[in-house]
């Protein structure tokens, strides 16, 4: 078993952090390390959030903070994540906590109203039952979209290559795409697309199809190029 675990790391280690092969490999190992004896059980209701939250960090730290030079590798590996389970398992017995940013929370107003999820998919989120491997990846993609997001937001604040300021309606170059992106998602309050029309003094219905057809494609795209991948 000790090669076995030695080799998927090292498999897993050999893709970039958000690739579709790192993420394979990382099921594949994780299926190897849910099975280790001695791993920490806890019968608190929702030990299960603990054990996730567990698998991501082990995802996020294996590369950098696991060594692979001890012989006994399935004993390091139950210590080296027990070290970590302890303090989740601890933590489900702390007061809970606000939730964090959520992204299938609908933003915008009654005409701009939408999850900033859809923006990337055209099939929404979609979020596997919580337990074992399901749980895992259900919490490794939603933290890797909120990663994502975070990008997006940036990409389009600073626009590097003006691909969001150079996108605009005809004869309205102030209501551009990195206008619009800031003020209907990236925004604490959202600006209706009502307002902004009246706001930029255009038609509501050409505001509305530039966003649809220019802004929305154009912020897909800048999301895959920042690591999305539509997996089903």
């Amino acid at each position: 078993m000790d090669q076995l675990l030695r080799q998927l790391i090292e498999e897993v280690c050999e893709y970039p952090q958000n690739s579709s092969q790192r993420r394979k490999a990382m099921n594949r190992l994780l299926a190897e390390l849910q099975q280790l004896p001695g791993l920490l059980r806890s019968a608190h209701p929702d030990y299960l959030d603990a054990l996730n939250k567990t698998w991501v960090w082990v995802n996020k730290s294996i590369c950098s903070n696991f060594k692979l030079s001890d012989p006994n590798m399935s004993r390091r590996l139950r210590q080296w994540i027990n070290s970590y389970l302890e303090w989740r398992i601890k933590d489900l017995n702390l007061p809970s906590q606000p939730p964090t940013y959520s992204l299938d929370a609908l933003i915008g107003g009654s005409d701009t109203e939408t999850a900033l999820l859809d923006l990337l998919s055209e099939t929404s989120f979609y979020t596997p039952t919580r337990s074992g491997l399901d749980g895992y990846i259900a919490l490794l993609e939603q933290e890797n979209y909120q990663n994502i997001i975070q990008q997006l937001e940036q990409y389009v604040q600073e626009d590097p290559d003006g691909k969001f300021r150079s996108c605009h309606p005809k004869n309205h170059p102030e209501c551009n795409c990195q206008v619009l992106t800031l003020k209907v998602l990236f925004k604490t309050t959202p600006d209706k697309f009502t307002a902004i029309a009246k706001e930029f003094n255009i038609n509501y219905q050409t505001l509305k199809s530039h966003w649809e057809r220019n802004c929305r494609p154009l912020l897909q795209a800048i999301a895959l190029e920042l690591g999305y991948t539509r997996e089903d």
